[in-house]
């Protein structure tokens, strides 16, 4: 494995493009819940998540997949180093701002950490997995829009 294809800068930008689309995505449908202020409109908001079975059913799987992400990340930041603080800023700026932007964010922050111990090694996605990189991008770019489009009066 050659130095330059295990130390690419790619999937970095790709994380930090991914949570700056959380971010703006997430964000675009504040505007219905912002003025009731923090505590109704957070209550506002999970009586309209859990008012429909597809909303219960995308609540439980993202509270799942978000433990079972938080569980690995406590572990990822003491194996490679990561102040141990900083899994607490991503899972506590997870559950106030967003999931979608704090969890790529640490995923960047992973990436450079492992570049930096491992330069030798390869850290990112070669061959077919660009398949599947784009399918998920495809997604999350048609959510984006979705988002943005469809943006509360």
């Amino acid at each position: 494995m050659n130095a330059a294809a295990s130390n690419s800068r790619w999937p970095e930008a790709v994380y930090l493009v991914l949570a700056v689309i959380g971010l703006v995505g997430t964000n675009a449908q504040l505007p219905a819940y912002l003025p009731e202020g923090f505590v109704a409109g957070t209550l506002h908001f999970w009586k309209d998540a859990l008012v429909m079975p597809a909303g219960v059913f995308l609540v439980v799987d993202i509270f799942v997949l978000g433990t079972a992400v938080f569980v690995w990340m406590f572990g990822e930041c003491r194996r490679l180093g990561i102040a141990p603080w900083m899994a607490w800023v991503y899972l506590l700026g997870s559950l106030l701002i967003g999931i979608s932007v704090f969890v790529p964010l640490f995923m960047a922050h992973r990436q450079r950490r492992l570049r930096a111990l491992h330069p030798e090694q390869q850290v990112d996605a070669a061959g077919s997995d660009f398949i599947g990189i784009a399918l998920a991008l495809a997604l999350v770019a048609a959510a984006f829009v979705y988002s943005l489009t469809h943006m509360p009066q």
